[in-house]
């Protein structure tokens, strides 16, 4: 069944709607939902992290964030909840989600020329990892990263950070990730303002996850 989403222009302004596959084949900017989960532990806040199934056509078996995906024709963004649910199997109310801003992507995956505004949120959500309930077909294990070593890993001060996983049909257990298990960061990623953040876009989102976590409410993007 083909997926129809909103066609707009630079600055989000609708201006119709058409398939997702022809939107990517022809380029053209579309609006897309991102959450990052930040969970308080004993040890410390950790961000919840998917890993996407082997069977994914763009960044399978990659580490991404809670959920991501597509905001369907006519929806706004805090309808993109539904992700959560569809690949973690849990639920959040939407006024638990804290907007912090919208991203300019612009990348090339097998799908064609990907035109993004991706509108970037997080939640403090302090369920247990086994209380999620993911969707083989689009998640093979979700991750606790520890919010400290985890800025640590992607400014490649410390080659890699255990962490607690449980993975589709599996136990609970730790394994280590290293900066080359995370999606990466295309190089013309921009913020919504213009300005380049390079590989950045998982640096930030865990100083906001922190900041969150701590009561901090100078949140951003």
């Amino acid at each position: 069944m083909a997926e129809s989403i909103d066609v707009v222009d630079e600055l989000g302004r609708r201006i119709g709607a058409r398939d997702r596959v022809e939107a990517h084949r022809a380029g053209e900017w579309h609006r897309v939902f991102h959450l990052l989960v930040v969970a308080r532990r004993d040890t410390g806040p950790v961000a919840i992290l998917q890993r996407r199934a082997a069977t994914k056509t763009v960044f399978p078996g990659l580490l991404d964030l809670t959920a991501t995906g597509h905001l369907a024709a006519g929806e706004h963004p805090v309808d993109g909840l539904r992700e959560l649910r569809e690949e973690l199997g849990v639920d959040l109310a939407p006024d638990a989600l804290v907007a912090v801003g919208v991203r300019r992507l612009v990348d090339d995956t097998p799908e064609g020329r990907n035109r993004e505004l991706v509108h970037v949120h997080l939640a403090l959500d302090d369920r247990p990892l086994v209380a999620y309930r993911p969707d083989p077909t689009e998640v093979d294990a979700v991750v606790e990263l520890p919010l400290e070593a985890g800025l640590d890993l992607v400014h490649r001060r410390r080659p890699s950070v255990e962490c607690a996983t449980i993975e589709v049909g599996g136990s609970p257990a730790t394994r280590p990730v290293t900066p080359v298990d995370l999606v990466p960061e295309p190089a013309a990623a921009t913020v919504a303002g213009g300005v380049t953040t390079g590989g950045g876009y998982w640096g930030v989102l865990l100083v906001m996850a922190g900041r969150l976590a701590a009561g901090d409410d100078r949140l951003a993007i």
